[in-house]
């Protein structure tokens, strides 16, 4: 660290009396409660932290974060995952449309079916005989 940062540290330790330090039983007041700013782990003072996050800035693989070419492989993998999701879900919305044909054609055949059956039964009155029916979907 340099020399002009730890005298400003030192200077500011120094210019701190016990009425400002937070620890006085006064109220505190907005004018006169102390500025208190997390550091970063390891960052004794501000100083410090600044240091650190230049470290961090200019290294940023050695310190876990994301370098441009972390964020540009990213960016790539996002537009191709973007581009199958499109494909996907357009695929899914032709296969819901498909399915919704299938459902109203079914139940237009099962209409038609019950009709058949009225028909049939009416038939098998008139004559006086019964008509035995199986479905395919009775065990």
């Amino acid at each position: 660290m340099s020399r002009d940062s730890d005298e400003s540290t030192q200077g500011i330790k120094q210019e701190q009396s016990p009425e400002t330090d937070g620890t006085s039983s006064a109220p505190d007041t907005p004018e006169t409660q102390p500025l208190s700013i997390t550091l970063p782990d390891g960052s004794e003072n501000v100083a410090d932290a600044i240091v650190t996050h230049r470290e961090m800035l200019t290294d940023p693989h050695e310190h876990g974060l994301a370098t441009d070419e972390d964020i540009s492989h990213l960016s790539e993998a996002m537009e191709t995952f973007s581009g199958r999701l499109e494909k996907a879900t357009h695929q899914s919305d032709e296969t819901q449309s498909q399915i919704d044909e299938l459902q109203h054609l079914v139940e237009q055949q099962q209409q038609q079916i019950n009709e058949l059956h009225s028909v049939v039964t009416s038939l098998a009155d008139i004559l006086g005989t019964e008509a035995g029916w199986t479905k395919f979907n009775d065990k």
